[in-house]
């Protein structure tokens, strides 16, 4: 073996065991109980990684440093195990099934953020959400706690996931306005009823995405927004390649911006928008 792939592997190893330790700090930040030996050492270990960085953290910014480390390690961990796997949504793990719902359930965050400029948009989230592809419930939980006026319609067709789903719904103080159904989006009814739909297209062929946007803008009210995630792009070459090795192994196909763009203005969508986050692009339009 070439000395410097074996020094490269050891450096990339260490700053795997980096990130846990990091990862393990921020847990017991959070209120998670460790012995105190044990503690310390997790202490000097982050104290070697990243100095005192950690020290004037607070919970809001806690968590969504979590969800990132979680998602990172449950995410390559599938990966290793798994690299042949058929290139489709099929997860069976539950860890990574509720670390995706975690996840996930802060892009409603972002969906409130950008609410709070667009009237219209505002005004949709006192109706019905139709959240496609709900997996755990994360995005359909966050959308039922922050916006008390809004209805969920919550489907999906992969059981291992919905039966997590409704237990985590059910241990909930909002499954009254969640309905899980599982129940393919092209199949889905015509309207009008969603003022708001979820549709995440990185899992999805091109054929199934423009037959669910179809179906979507038939079952929406006439001013009803779609909002469409892909996973962003980055600059920065090998995490580029992450996220379409991410895409295609979720069974997406979809990894350009300007095609979702003009999917949505083809069906009749108008004032669209591309918002680019870290990890997901949202494109969004409101039905005329």
């Amino acid at each position: 073996m070439s000395a410097a792939i074996s020094h490269r592997i050891h450096e990339l190893a260490r700053a795997a065991r980096m990130l846990a330790v990091i990862g393990a700090a921020l847990k017991l930040r959070s209120g998670a109980g460790a012995d105190n030996a044990i503690e310390e050492q997790i202490r000097d270990g982050v104290r070697l990684a990243l100095g005192d960085a950690l020290t004037d953290l607070d919970h809001a910014e806690i968590a969504p440093l979590l969800v990132e480390i979680e998602m990172a390690f449950v995410e390559s961990s599938e990966l290793f195990r798994k690299p042949g796997r058929t290139a489709s949504w099929k997860v069976e793990d539950q860890d990574l099934l509720q670390a995706m719902g975690r996840a996930s359930s802060n892009a409603f965050d972002r969906i409130l953020g950008l609410a709070s400029t667009r009237p219209s948009l505002q005004a949709a989230l006192d109706g019905v959400f139709l959240d496609v592809g709900t997996g755990v419930g994360g995005v359909a939980l966050r959308a039922a706690q922050t916006c008390p006026e809004l209805d969920v319609d919550a489907i999906d067709i992969w059981e291992p996931a919905l039966r997590l789903a409704a237990e985590n719904v059910a241990a909930s103080a909002h499954a009254g306005r969640i309905q899980l159904r599982r129940l393919d989006v092209t199949e889905l009814d015509p309207g009008p009823r969603y003022t708001l739909a979820w549709l995440p297209t990185m899992f999805m062929t091109l054929s199934v995405l423009e037959q669910a946007i179809d179906r979507i803008a038939a079952a929406s009210c006439s001013g009803g927004w779609l909002i469409a995630p892909l996973y962003t792009r980055p600059d920065e070459p090998f995490m580029a390649v992450m996220s379409s090795l991410r895409t295609l192994r979720s069974g997406g196909e979809v990894t350009q911006a300007a095609q979702l763009e003009a999917l949505l203005r083809a069906r009749g969508y108008v004032d669209i928008e591309v918002d680019v986050g870290p990890i997901a692009t949202f494109v969004m339009g409101r039905l005329a």
